[in-house]
């Protein structure tokens, strides 16, 4: 029961362009986060482990992966981070030795560069940049690309990395939030005191249902994560045996793989349309030390707020009777969907 927050695994993605947002890497247990602007990823990726995290993103073109970590056996601050980092990277034989820049934004050590893109024409550059910084005790490392990069790339990464910073978690005790999903609709539920709201994103792929996904973490435990994602449905569920049909289907490896080794699905009763849950412990991890990244529970829900829309629920924890996972279970009765508004 391997924890990620994989967004969608749609493999063709599209990009015209790249919007730079605001996204949050929640550095759980540490007490605090990094952030920084860059474009709403298509599909994203943290995986937490006991020195720290990698995370990964992209959206068509653009790619990145944050890694946090001790120092190595030297130390040192964001330049010592920089050299070290760097150091490795440089090796890239593709690398235009002319375009490598380094220089300083607000609390960081940046080095960019242009590498020839692979399997594409001469003229086709992609767009790297290197960001260091310490905080904490911590190394943070930024790795930025945009493949056929133009100009306007080349300012959006120089933008997010002056941007990137680390911080304490912002002040949260819960309360109804509102998720804005494009022309699919709006989402409304009530998260509970001890969950944060991380980065919200979409997966556009050919032929494929767009796809829109939130995430939500625990700032205390790694191993706790929430993620939502909804899209169009070709089946329409209209009865609580339609979805409990599909959730049936999906969940069979689950069930095996599980102590309790029977779906127990339980309604989810939304004040309009149809949803069930169903939560397994992990019979592998059973009497094992707890392992960060590797949680112990799960629950499994869908959710059809409106015939026409699905959407697909993972929680994660150590143990089914920990609060806040039960709060977060127990608060899918609170999601109701706004239609979104014809133009």
């Amino acid at each position: 029961m391997r924890r990620g927050l994989t967004a969608s695994l749609i493999s063709v993605l599209c990009c015209a362009s790249l919007h730079a947002e605001s996204l949050v890497i929640p550095v759980a247990g540490q007490g605090w986060q990094v952030t920084f602007d860059g474009p709403v990823p298509a599909m994203e990726n943290l995986m937490p482990n006991e020195h720290g995290l990698e995370y990964r993103c992209s959206d068509g073109r653009f790619s990145l992966v944050v890694v946090v970590e001790p120092p190595a056996a030297s130390g040192g601050d964001s330049v010592a981070c920089r050299d070290d980092v760097w150091a490795q990277a440089r090796q890239n034989a593709q690398i235009q030795q002319a375009s490598v820049q380094q220089w300083s934004a607000p609390g960081c050590e940046c080095v960019e560069y242009l590498t020839a893109d692979a399997g594409k024409d001469d003229k086709s550059v992609q767009a790297n940049l290197i960001c260091c910084l310490a905080y904490r005790g911590k190394w943070i490392h930024l790795q930025a690309s945009v493949t056929a990069a133009k100009d306007e790339d080349r300012s959006m990464l120089k933008h997010l990395a002056q941007s990137l910073s680390c911080g304490p978690f912002t002040e949260w005790k819960g309360g109804r939030r509102q998720f804005i999903f494009g022309d699919l609709g709006r989402l409304q539920i009530e998260i509970p005191s001890g969950w944060w709201v991380g980065n919200m994103s979409t997966a556009k792929g050919l032929g494929l249902p767009e796809q829109w996904t939130v995430s939500l973490f625990s700032a205390s435990d790694p191993n706790k994560s929430w993620m939502m994602t909804f899209f169009h449905s070709t089946a329409r569920y209209t009865t609580m045996e339609d979805i409990r049909r599909t959730a049936e289907n999906a969940q069979q490896k689950a069930v095996i793989r599980s102590v309790e080794g029977a779906m127990n699905l339980q309604e989810i009763k939304l004040a309009k349309g149809v949803g069930c849950q169903a939560s397994y412990t992990d019979a592998f991890m059973v009497g094992k030390p707890v392992e960060v990244g590797l949680p112990r529970v799960s629950a499994s829900a869908f959710v059809a707020p409106l015939p026409d829309i699905l959407g697909t629920i993972s929680i994660m924890a150590d143990d089914v009777k920990d609060p806040y996972f039960q709060a977060a279970i127990k608060a899918l009765d609170t999601l109701e969907w706004e239609p979104a508004k014809a133009e």
